[in-house]
C-alpha cells in the first residue's frame, strides 16, 4: 500500500532528515513519487514515475529535492501500483485552487469506488486517479457549503463534507489536506505515526502512514475509535490544534 508523509513547521523548514528516511523505509512501493511544497505562498509539486528506491539507493531527484526544499509545510507520497498509472502525471500530490488558496492533496486507501465522480467546476485535474477525484469531490462540496453558510468553521465544514464522501463513496481513505498555513489529516483504517521535535530554531510536526518510526523520539500513534467514521486532525506549524473523531 502507498505511504505518506507530512511535515509541518511555524517556519520554512528542510525536511532532509525525514524524506529520504521515508523514501527508504516505504520502498517497497515501487510506482513513483511525488513532494508538494510552498513558497512564497505559491504552491509546487515535483513528481516522478520512477521507482524512489533502487539498487540500495534513493533516487537522486528525491534527495535534492529533500535538500533543497524549505516551506512550513511539505507532504510526499510513495505510489504503490494500485495508485494509478505509470506516468507522472497520475502520482499524487495534486493540487486545486479554491477558497483563496492553492491546496495540495494526497491520499492511499482502498475499495474507493469515486472513479467515476465528475466534478461540475473548473479546473477539472485530468489524471486518472482516485487521489484526483477525491480532491475535486472534497473542493466542489466545500464551495457548495461555504456558498450556502460562509460563517462556518473551515474544519466543521470539512468534517460535513468528509462524511458526505463517506456516504457516497464508501472505502478506506488516509489523506493529507493542506495550505501554505493549515494542515488536514484523515484516516478512517490506518492509523499515523507523530512525532513533535524541537529543533536548532524552533519545533516541527512530522507525520507519517509509515509503521516504522522514522527517527529517534516520542512518536505517538493516532488512529480512528472503534466504530466511528474517521479520526480527522488540525494542524498548524507544530502544533496540533484539533483531532478528533467525526
Amino acid at each position: 500500500m502507498c505511504d505518506i508523509i507530512a511535515l509541518s513547521a511555524g517556519y520554512n523548514y528542510t525536511a532532509q532528515e525525514y524524506l529520504p528516511v521515508f523514501a527508504e523505509k516505504a520502498k517497497q512501493n515501487m510506482n513513483g513519487w511525488g513532494i508538494g511544497f510552498y513558497r512564497n505562498g505559491n504552491a509546487f509539486v515535483e513528481k516522478s514515475s520512477e521507482q524512489v528506491f533502487a539498487d540500495d539507493q534513493i533516487h537522486e531527484s528525491f534527495q535534492r529535492l529533500a535538500r533543497v526544499i524549505d516551506s512550513r509545510i511539505i507532504i510526499s507520497h510513495i505510489s504503490c501500483p494500485l495508485s494509478g498509472g505509470r506516468h507522472s502525471a497520475h502520482n499524487n500530490p495534486f493540487s486545486l485552487t479554491f477558497l483563496d488558496h492553492t491546496w495540495l492533496f494526497v491520499n492511499v486507501g482502498r475499495d474507493q469506488d469515486i472513479d467515476q465522480y465528475e466534478t461540475v467546476n473548473e479546473p477539472r485535474l485530468e489524471a486518472d486517479a482516485k487521489a484526483a477525484r477525491i480532491l475535486e469531490y472534497l473542493r466542489d462540496e466545500l464551495l457548495k457549503r461555504v456558498e450556502s453558510y460562509p460563517y462556518g468553521s473551515l474544519y466543521g465544514t470539512l468534517r460535513d463534507v468528509i462524511r458526505q464522501l463517506l456516504a457516497a463513496y464508501p472505502g478506506l481513505y488516509m489523506f493529507f489536506l493542506a495550505n501554505e498555513s493549515v494542515l488536514f489529516g484523515f484516516s478512517n483504517f490506518r492509523r499515523f505515526l507523530l512525532l513533535k521535535k524541537t529543533e536548532t530554531i524552533g519545533d516541527v510536526l512530522v507525520i507519517t502512514s509509515v509503521g516504522e518510526r522514522l527517527s529517534s523520539g516520542k512518536w505517538i500513534p493516532i488512529k480512528p475509535e472503534k466504530n466511528s467514521l474517521g479520526k480527522l486532525m488540525v494542524i498548524a506549524g507544530p502544533d496540533v490544534l484539533y483531532s478528533g473523531d467525526i
